[in-house]
């Protein structure tokens, strides 16, 4: 299995995502740095990371997690 950190992951994609929106959410408003979210959004932000990772490594769906086709 190849090793990858969820969190690094995540701190990728939403800098990649704030950049692609201009730093706005989708009310118009600023986004917080990643420092600044909460855990709620950040756990949900590590989850999609990992999902991602686990779709191009190509690895079972993590236990609870349904597998896409």
């Amino acid at each position: 299995m190849a090793r990858h950190d969820p969190t690094e992951l995540a701190k990728v994609a939403f800098a990649a995502y704030c950049g692609a929106t201009g730093g706005k959410n989708h009310r118009g408003e600023e986004i917080p740095a990643w420092e600044n979210l909460g855990p709620a959004v950040r756990t949900a932000w590590e989850v999609s990371a990992e999902a991602v990772a686990r779709k191009v490594l190509r690895l079972a769906a993590a236990p609870g997690q349904k597998e896409s086709r």
